[in-house]
């Protein structure tokens, strides 16, 4: 079977989409935590897409979007320190103790205010496909 890229973009978009949608309803019923958490997830989707397009070829299964990130010339250093940052974001198998920490990081106003930075840099990265 042919590898599709347009058919792989779309899935990695669509994907995206979908979870920034995610994020922004989480936020409303004061799901901080997860919502940040899907603000992640619709980077790194977003991301993959943008690593399809450009290799032709299929994204890495990671989650880390600093190294997505770096298969992307046009990527600023500017936007690849926030997506490290946004690293802490990815729930994937946190122990009590952090996760804890994290959930108490994840007032209403961090959330807002990391939620909007997510959502510049999604929407100048969407531009990009």
């Amino acid at each position: 079977m042919k590898f599709d890229i347009k058919k792989t973009i779309n899935y990695w978009r669509e994907g995206a989409d979908y979870d920034l949608e995610t994020a922004e309803a989480l936020f409303k019923i004061k799901r901080y935590p997860y919502a940040l958490f899907f603000g992640h997830l619709s980077l790194e989707k977003i991301l993959k897409a943008l690593v399809v397009k450009e290799s032709e070829k299929h994204a890495p299964y990671t989650h880390s979007l600093p190294l997505l990130s770096s298969k992307l010339p046009f990527i600023t250093e500017e936007i690849r320190k926030k997506l490290a940052r946004f690293m802490e974001f990815y729930l994937e198998s946190r122990y009590p103790e952090e996760r804890k920490k994290f959930y108490k990081k994840c007032t209403k106003k961090f959330t807002e205010k990391s939620l909007k930075e997510i959502k510049v840099i999604f929407q100048w990265l969407k531009k990009k496909l």
